[in-house]
């Protein structure tokens, strides 16, 4: 992981993470089709992954399962 706006400046810097967040929405896991096999569903909650590099730039990165 690298700080995207320290790339843009050229510079170097080391990130941590800060908080993770998920939304809390449920989600069928899945289904049994017709024949009795089991069928998965994607989980639709986004996870929010806050980062901070040593140069003070922070930003926040979403994931959502598709």
């Amino acid at each position: 992981m690298k700080c995207p706006k320290c790339q843009e400046e050229g510079k170097k810097s080391t990130v941590t993470l800060g908080k993770c967040t998920v939304t809390c929405m449920y989600c069928s896991p899945g289904y049994y089709d017709e024949d009795g096999n089991w069928k998965d569903l994607p989980d639709r909650n986004t996870t929010f992954q806050e980062y901070r590099c040593s140069n003070g730039h922070e930003w926040t990165e979403s994931n959502k399962d598709s």
